[in-house]
């Protein structure tokens, strides 16, 4: 039993296609690794993580879309990396007890929460779904997804 990680990009609007887990992670960890960016400077990619037995997926875990800022290089970008770490520490300050005087919602964290959405999630269209659902499916040699 384990759990698998696989990688998806989208690299235009109803285009989806497999990308190594290591070729992922060399780009998303800063580590030199080079992802082609979208029209609008994307990376936007479905991790898909599957429950695997003997090395062979039997069932879907958890699906996320995510995007990271590229360069034009295909390279990270760097300042949105920060961008989005500054954000992280107030979204996690919600889950602490608040300063605030009784009766007053400290509602930084839910704002913050939602920036850090709009900076690193996408939502795909159903074609997309669609699409995902059948390479996910192929590569797992059944019907998980």
């Amino acid at each position: 039993m384990g759990i698998g990680v696989w990688y998806f990009v989208r690299p235009r609007p109803g285009e989806l296609r497999a990308v190594s887990t290591r070729a992922a992670d060399r780009f998303l960890s800063d580590a030199g690794g080079r992802i082609a960016p979208d029209a609008n400077g994307l990376v936007r990619y479905a991790q898909v993580c599957v429950d695997l037995e003997n090395r062979r997926a039997v069932a879907l875990v958890r699906v996320d879309f995510l995007q990271s800022r590229a360069n034009e290089d295909g390279s990270i970008d760097r300042d949105h990396l920060r961008e989005v770490m500054h954000v992280v520490p107030v979204v996690m300050s919600g889950v602490l007890p608040s300063d605030s005087p009784a009766g007053v919602v400290d509602a930084a964290p839910k704002f913050s929460k939602r920036r850090l959405d709009h900076l690193t999630r996408w939502t795909p269209t159903k074609e997309e779904l669609a699409k995902l659902r059948r390479l996910v499916n192929d590569k797992a040699g059944r019907d998980i997804m």
